[in-house]
């Protein structure tokens, strides 16, 4: 039996069984932009706006949830613990921020290693000792 989860209005998000990964892939995305953004992760984790820097990081790693992974506004709004609507102003505000040609390259770098990056459950990674692989 598959249960789902709710955003906070209700509505049904995502299968339990991907819930997991979901929100891996969410972390992942959110530490990634701390890195290239100089914010910490905390910061960008944060339920409140925290700063205006914070902010613009949490809405950077929104946006590249919708572009790379091509989540629904809902799922990113759940997984980042904000509403569907929150993520549809990043997502919104972020595209306009790419008329900057520097910006614009930056969130490029971003989506590609985003896009490239291993499935976080891929058995085949998981089952390979990495020691085994350098020696």
């Amino acid at each position: 039996m598959m249960t789902a989860v709710t955003a906070g209005n209700g509505s049904s998000v995502q299968p339990l069984c991907t819930a997991g990964m979901g929100q891996i892939r969410a972390q992942f995305i959110m530490d990634l932009v701390a890195l290239a953004t100089g914010v910490p992760a905390a910061q960008i984790r944060s339920e409140t706006r925290n700063n205006a820097r914070a902010a613009r990081a949490r809405q950077i790693a929104m946006y590249l949830a919708y572009v790379s992974f091509q989540w629904p506004l809902a799922r990113i709004g759940a997984a980042f613990g904000r509403g569907r609507t929150t993520a549809g102003y990043a997502c919104r505000l972020v595209e306009d921020l790419r008329d900057d040609r520097g910006f614009d390259s930056r969130l490029d770098r971003l989506e590609t290693c985003l896009k490239n990056a291993p499935d976080p459950f891929d058995v085949k990674l998981l089952g390979t000792n990495l020691m085994e692989m350098v020696a």
